[in-house]
């Protein structure tokens, strides 16, 4: 038995979600996957560690109904990931922000309004605290 659908209109948690967020959730999904079975971890494991690795606050909830779910999520605490296993993932789920933040990001704009940033900022870009630095 397939444990995901394989067309985006088959019934399922993540076919609601419409055809280009469900592909970007498999190719998610499917390289946690690799990089547990790289690892000798489970997907779950992986994408607890994963998750535990991000900046910032985070406080991952765990919702296993049984115990040996519990358990394998708890399993998560020893495992560490590579900086490329964590480059991997981030890379595949990372959010295209679209415009004006890619337009506004892209060197080609900076470059050629001399400075965008320092602009717009009234030259205190660089000042400004980035907690998820």
């Amino acid at each position: 038995m397939a444990r995901y659908p394989k067309e985006v209109g088959e019934q399922g948690r993540l076919a609601t979600f419409g055809g280009e967020i469900y592909l970007r959730n498999l190719a998610i999904a499917k390289l946690v996957s690799q990089v547990a079975a790289e690892i000798g971890h489970t997907p779950s494991q992986v994408a607890l560690a994963w998750l535990r690795a991000q900046s910032g606050v985070i406080i991952p909830i765990i919702g296993a109904r049984k115990l040996t779910q519990f358990q394998d999520n708890l399993a998560s605490l020893n495992v560490t990931l590579s900086p490329e296993h964590l480059q991997r993932l981030n890379e595949v789920s990372q959010i295209e922000l679209g415009f004006p933040h890619d337009f506004l990001q892209s060197d080609a704009i900076r470059d050629a309004c001399g400075g965008l940033r320092l602009r717009l900022f009234g030259g205190t870009f660089n000042t400004i605290e980035n907690h998820r630095v």
